[in-house]
């Protein structure tokens, strides 16, 4: 990635983190039953 483009994919990268935060969350949800 270039990194004067990051800027215009933050929000972008901000969503899927967030999203991959709740699916950890989740996975460790099922794994703990």
């Amino acid at each position: 990635m270039v990194s004067h483009d990051v800027s215009d994919k933050m929000p972008g990268m901000l969503l899927v983190a967030r999203l991959h935060v709740d699916l950890c969350r989740l996975s460790s949800a099922i794994c703990s039953r």
